[in-house]
């Protein structure tokens, strides 16, 4: 009888149009794949546009996306005391602030303002619940996800004679097994993993001859996939053992400058990597004896930015650095549709068998459908805000969070 009522409890729900939702522990979500498992939302929006439920316009200059779990928000921006330096801000779930922590030094060249999304870890306790967040110098931070109190720092930059980009430290990291990963991409290791209790080294992989780039890791069981200026590697978790690494230009068959911004989208044993700056893009296909990967295939038909791309459905869904959308098809990357002009580049998101549209340009949000053409459901501006677009949203409990520079606003997506 009791599970026959959980059974109808469920029917009645999905019947209604109620949604269920997982928190946002990190940036893009699970395994930074841009997928949110939110359903009961919304088919289309008002011609006027969605109406936030609340913004808030002083938060802080940042790029960085939010961390949502159970009823706190987390972002990173400007600190209000030191612009020379970044702060974690946890909100409550109307915006509220309730703490703010200052964390290492902000990047000072091109883009001076902080693009970490802070990672959550969950602990056995609430009270172990932890925050793991990189500075734009390299400074790895975790906090205590209650009350911001510093636990632990870590230059993993300069300890490992890390090799900057031009935008310095991006990365979202990695957190798996009571381990944090961080790509040092250094003179003396090319990834490091810190015991997450107490930040001592529980391993610093071999270097390479490379540079670090702005990609957040991926995990695939017990591998570590991440991307620097020139290759595509997988670390073993436990060991930091380099298991394989790959020259993803050469396989690509692009060009550019070794700008990696994209974090690997996975499905089944199978990942795909693009970047930018006529780079391209290659899937590759984990070896079932656990040595690395064989490319499947590569080409230059999809080169996106900064703004990662999604699957749904067995196909590849996001905008080129040129400023067209595209889309290809996951086990042969042939074109579905190609060098679609709308409003020029932006992020790509997925929910509830839907795509979300974030273009940089003028702001346009836009919710998409997913097939063989390009096709807009609905769209309105994001009128609020400072600088780029370039935040990426974020979906958790049917609420639809949208960073632009110092203000963030929230809007219900539901269905009602």
């Amino acid at each position: 009888m009791k599970l026959s009522h959980l059974l109808f409890t469920l029917a009645v729900l999905c019947s209604s149009g109620m949604l269920f939702a997982e928190d946002v522990t990190r940036f893009r979500g699970e395994n930074t794949q841009g997928k949110y498992n939110e359903f009961g939302l919304l088919d289309s929006w008002p011609e006027e546009g969605l109406k936030p439920k609340w913004i808030i316009n002083d938060l802080g200059e940042g790029y960085g996306s939010v961390t949502k779990v159970k009823d706190r928000l987390y972002l990173t921006c400007l600190d209000p005391k030191d612009s020379k330096k970044e702060s974690v801000v946890c909100l409550d779930l109307n915006g509220k602030q309730i703490w703010q922590q200052t964390v290492g030094g902000v990047w000072r060249d091109s883009f001076p303002i902080p693009r970490v999304t802070p990672t959550y870890v969950v602990g056995k306790n609430a009270d172990d619940d932890k925050l793991v967040v990189f500075s734009g110098i390299g400074e790895l931070f975790c906090l205590a996800a209650a009350d911001g109190k510093v636990i632990w720092q870590k230059d993993v930059a300069k300890t490992y004679e890390t090799k900057y980009g031009g935008w310095g430290i991006a990365e979202n990291v990695a957190v798996q097994d009571g381990k944090v990963f961080a790509t040092a991409g250094g003179k003396k290791a090319l990834a490091v993993a810190y015991n997450l209790a107490d930040g001592s080294v529980a391993w610093a992989s071999e270097p390479l001859d490379d540079g670090c780039a702005f990609v957040a890791p991926i995990l695939y069981e017990n591998y570590l996939i991440t991307v620097t200026s020139k290759y595509v590697s997988m670390i073993d978790t436990e060991t930091g053992e380099l298991i394989w690494k790959d020259d993803f230009r050469k396989s690509s068959g692009g060009g550019g400058d070794g700008i990696h911004c994209n974090a690997p989208i996975i499905k089944g044993n199978q990942f795909f990597v693009t970047q930018g700056y006529g780079q391209g893009c290659a899937m590759y296909e984990m070896n079932a004896d656990g040595t690395g990967a064989k490319l499947l295939w590569g080409n230059q038909r999809m080169d996106t930015h900064h703004q990662h791309v999604v699957e749904v459905d067995g196909r590849i869904y996001g905008s080129n650095h040129g400023g067209k959308w595209s889309c290809l098809d996951w086990k042969t990357g042939e074109t579905v549709y190609t060098d679609v002009n709308w409003n020029g580049k932006g992020v790509t998101i997925t929910a509830d068998g839907k795509l979300f549209l974030y273009e940089e340009r003028r702001g346009t949000l836009a919710l998409a459908k997913p097939g063989d053409q390009f096709e807009i459901i609905s769209s309105f501006p994001i009128d609020f805000g400072t600088a780029e677009h370039w935040s990426h949203p974020v979906i958790s409990d049917g609420v639809l969070y949208v960073r632009h520079g110092n203000s963030l606003a929230a809007y219900d997506i539901t269905k009602k």
